[in-house]
């Protein structure tokens, strides 16, 4: 399974197994190391989410996830911050670099100590769902394409370690989080999402994590300019007036002066529109994103993280890499259940895993 199944297809790897053992004729079939690996894959889930509900419980939670205690430490909500002559050290960087105005000051997004916070880095990845026959063979009739849904989350905590955790839906994951974020003594520390701002992502993890204030989400940058591009391609007369507008609105978002760059989007000729919805649409993802687009120029000045780059990686290693190839879809469990065995491969908790049973459920250097 570790060796073989998270990295080849089940025929190829029954094909190797086969081959070592000399069992040509009677060796294992595809089906068989299928159906092995989805039960296996299904007993580590049971296992994370009985470990999380039972750590949850012990820490005030209800069934359904519901803090039911108050503490002091779950209300502190001034995160620790980088001091503030470095601050001003990379502020006057970045102007000495480019003319910005003053509004950066006035960033809601502070500049979090990266040895007391821990960053999460959590996205749904889809692959292809598995058409089911109907009785009689016959298949249902071709419609809109369905996806099978993985949630992963990487958490990374500087100089301690990382881990990937994965799940069917946003929620389980961020229940299993909660969970992690106790078992490994991470409450207290300031808890960094890195998103890619979409709007049901960023309200789950809000309401989720209502109990806890020291929270923060950063809009990933790479998103965030891939969204500027598409938008005003679609609300924009041709690829030039497109370039132009998109020269002036970039460095204004990347020194995050969001209320400047909606202001100067509301000010776009009418003669170089061709689609207002589109417009419309991307001013009002601006101004519901603002509380979480900071300065990217200072905080890469001061080495903080920017992106959720190393959760889009987790998704194709977890996922992608291995079950996004041509003609291949997917059942729900049997999906899930091998991202479970790759994600288990990644946290180097295979060993305890099929000796023992159990899992460390700690960060892994």
């Amino acid at each position: 399974m570790i060796h073989g199944d998270t990295n080849l297809s089940y025929r190829k790897t029954s094909q190797l197994i086969n081959r070592i053992r000399y069992q040509k004729q009677d060796g294992t079939p595809p089906r068989t190391l299928h159906e092995c690996t989805e039960k296996e894959g299904q007993e580590v889930l049971n296992h994370i989410e009985e470990r999380a509900n039972s750590i949850l419980a012990e820490n005030g939670f209800s069934e359904y996830g519901i803090c039911q205690e108050s503490k002091a430490e779950y209300a502190d909500e001034q995160p620790a911050t980088i001091p503030r002559e470095q601050i001003a050290a990379a502020i006057d960087k970045c102007r000495q670099d480019k003319d910005i105005d003053a509004d950066i000051l006035s960033n809601p997004v502070p500049y979090e100590d990266p040895g007391k916070s821990t960053n999460v880095a959590i996205d749904d990845v889809n692959v292809k769902k598995q058409e089911e026959s109907r009785p009689g063979g016959r298949k249902p009739e071709r419609g809109k394409r369905k996806y099978v849904h993985n949630s992963i989350a990487h958490i990374l905590k500087k100089e301690v370690g990382s881990y990937v955790l994965n799940g069917h839906g946003i929620k389980n994951v961020l229940l299993f989080l909660t969970a992690f974020l106790f078992h490994n003594g991470l409450i207290g520390t300031r808890i960094q999402f890195f998103t890619d701002g979409h709007k049901t992502l960023n309200e789950a993890i809000l309401k989720i994590f209502i109990w806890y204030k020291n929270i923060g989400i950063i809009l990933d940058w790479y998103h965030l300019e891939k969204k500027c591009k598409e938008q005003l391609s679609l609300a924009l007369k041709g690829r030039f007036i497109r370039n132009d507008i998109l020269d002036k609105l970039r460095p204004l978002l990347w020194y995050g002066s969001t209320d400047i760059a909606v202001a100067y989007l509301e000010e776009i000729s009418k003669d170089s529109i061709k689609d207002m919805g589109a417009l419309e649409k991307l001013i009002a993802y601006l101004k519901r994103n603002k509380p979480y687009i900071p300065c990217y120029a200072v905080r890469k000045e001061l080495g903080l993280c920017n992106s959720s780059a190393i959760g889009e990686k987790m998704n194709d290693l977890v996922v992608s890499e291995r079950q996004k190839h041509n003609g291949m879809s997917w059942s729900k469990s049997g999906s899930v259940s091998l991202a479970t065995i790759t994600a288990l491969k990644r946290n180097k908790e295979s060993d305890k895993w099929f000796e023992e049973k159990e899992l460390d459920f700690k960060l892994a250097a």
